[in-house]
């Protein structure tokens, strides 16, 4: 195993990865050329990748190793199936190695520890949490293309990523010891810097898409870091106005016309918005209403950025609304979803389909003539599974909106969750039949997202029938799933997904959750259980949900009485 607390070597990774101290996800591709298989890290790396050979060097023996690395850099051409690594506009290493502190972002510093979260950013849980690997995935492009010139990303960057660290060495050593100095102060001022940086970013009257790009994407670093290491409930509530405002004053309006629309921003009417405050005891940044006059913004759309990508994933972090955090959790996501909805409804603008469109063909647009044809070739074979997903995503934010109106009927959500089935059967059934993710090589990730669509889609089926459990009886529909083969169909896939990619257990955390709370397989919960205990060294939400689940499990959770309603 390997820890960030203390380095235990792993017995069951390759030898590279031993060699060079680093955590090795211990995949064996089959790389042609390569007699033996290649683990992904050390393919990305571009190193030639052995798993035998001789006892591994020990002691402070670093020319050596440094030597050692080169040779096996130089021995090894570049497998075919791996895609240059987008190169940074500023080096984010030292001239020579020998300063200890380098520029980045044009105006930060970076300590040594600066650039060991920087290194870990490819392995954290921001880039396993949006699905696509790191050479191109969004968080890859927002460090490679926005963090590297706007200081408030590279903060937030290093802020998510040095809590990361912290508390996965916390939990490695289950023990609060000196180990929380360093990195928990570090990633509070790196904190303060970017909501300083924010609230700088807003002064200029104009805003061009570049800067409301980054603007959005800090917004959304902001979200998810209350969400795992702040202060829950409060802080994303801060944020998330901020997402609100600039979503519809700028970004819809943008993205659904032809030409941008005019629009301004100020920094006095960015002010603290109202609340409780976070842990930096800043009261957060709501953005100010639409100001008619403004400056025009310039006429390169939005659609050229990642703009409509994050903002998908704005929703879908608030689909399951309060279940994970408790009562009184955020309440805002109604308001984004109802937006699109009703836009989708009225056919009178940027409807749901059409984001989604926008959002999935936008890496192509954002990256540009270096996105190589094997990055788009992932997008498309990874669309299905991808659709399928939003569109579970979709349906849950309905049955959620059902169930606090009362509504006497469910069978609308019946027929969309059998219209899902069968247009997705073939995608389903693959999940069904795989014995693990292990099938198909090349460092390819299809079978992961068809992992992650099924247990999203069953996942939806087992919150409708605890939603509408009695309604789901009256209006019985030959061929939709019963409760009890939802729950398996999750907890299976869970298990062979868990076998194969262990670290993938952070995309499926909520259907994990209530299919864990719906089994009465004793077995099946402690082995939730466990693996909710599991995620909690990735951050705090993750925490609570454990805690939650053993409450519900044990009795000890009004819930579990039956007496609050599973999505209030």
């Amino acid at each position: 195993m390997y820890t960030l607390g203390r380095k235990t070597r792993s017995r069951t990774g390759c030898r590279t990865c031993r060699v060079r101290k680093v955590k090795c996800d211990e995949e064996k591709l089959s790389v042609p050329g390569q007699k033996e298989p290649q683990c992904r890290r050390c393919a990305a790396a571009q190193i030639l990748c052995e798993w035998k050979g001789g006892p591994i060097p020990r002691g402070p023996a670093k020319a050596s190793l440094a030597k050692t690395v080169g040779v096996l850099t130089r021995s090894v051409k570049r497998p075919a199936h791996v895609p240059p690594t987008p190169s940074p506009t500023v080096a984010l290493s030292p001239p020579g190695g020998s300063e200890t502190r380098i520029q980045a972002a044009n105006s930060l510093a970076l300590s040594v520890f600066d650039r060991s979260c920087l290194g870990y950013l490819q392995d954290s849980a921001l880039v396993v949490i949006l699905g696509k690997h790191w050479p191109w995935s969004t968080v890859s492009y927002a460090y490679h293309k926005i963090a590297v010139r706007e200081p408030m990303v590279m903060s937030m960057m290093l802020a998510t990523t040095s809590s990361e660290i912290n508390r996965s060495r916390l939990y490695a050593r289950a023990e609060e010891s000196s180990v929380q100095d360093l990195s928990d102060v570090d990633s509070r001022v790196h904190y303060g810097r970017a909501l300083s940086g924010l609230r700088e970013a807003l002064k200029p009257d104009v805003k061009s898409p570049a800067e409301i790009e980054a603007i959005f994407i800090t917004l959304w670093m902001m979200i998810d870091y209350e969400n795992r290491f702040g202060s829950g409930t409060a802080g994303i509530n801060i944020h998330i106005r901020g997402i609100e405002s600039l979503l519809f004053n700028h970004v819809v309006p943008s993205l659904k016309q032809l030409e941008p629309p005019q629009a301004a921003i100020t920094a006095g009417d960015f002010k603290p918005a109202a609340g409780p405050k976070n842990e930096m005891g800043s009261k957060g940044l709501a953005l100010p209403p639409e100001r008619p006059g403004g400056g025009e913004i310039s006429k390169s759309r939005l659609r050229n950025t990642a703009v409509p990508l994050f903002l998908l994933w704005t929703l879908y972090f608030f689909t399951p609304g309060a279940l994970l955090s408790g009562p009184g959790a955020a309440r805002l996501d109604a308001d984004l979803f109802k937006f699109f909805i009703q836009e989708e409804t009225e056919n009178a603008g940027l409807s749901l389909a059409e984001l989604y469109r926008i959002g999935r063909q936008s890496p192509s647009r954002f990256w540009g003539e270096s996105y190589p044809a094997t990055a788009q070739l992932d997008d498309l074979e990874n669309l299905s599974g991808l659709t399928l997903y939003h569109r579970s995503h979709v349906t849950q934010f309905k049955i959620t909106e059902l169930f606090r109106q009362g509504c006497p009927s469910c069978q609308g959500i019946i027929d969309e969750l059998l219209m899902l089935s069968d247009e997705y059967d073939t995608l389903l059934s693959s999940a069904k039949s795989a014995p693990s993710c292990d099938i198909v090589g090349g460092g390819r990730r299809v079978i992961e997202t068809i992992f992650w669509a099924a247990i999203t889609y069953y996942g939806t089926i087992v919150y409708f029938h605890l939603c509408f459990k009695d309604l789901a009886k009256q209006n019985h529909r030959p061929g939709l799933m019963s409760l009890d083969e939802a729950v398996s169909r999750v907890l299976e896939l869970s298990l062979k997904l868990h076998r194969s990619r262990p670290h993938l257990m952070l995309r499926i955390t909520w259907p994990l959750f209530i299919a864990g709370i719906a089994t009465p397989d004793r077995i099946y919960q402690d082995w939730v259980s466990i693996r909710l205990h599991e995620l909690g060294r990735y951050g705090l939400n993750y925490a609570r949900a454990s805690t939650r689940f053993d409450e519900i499990i044990q009795g000890s959770d009004p819930f579990a009485q039956g007496q609050r309603p599973l999505c209030t």
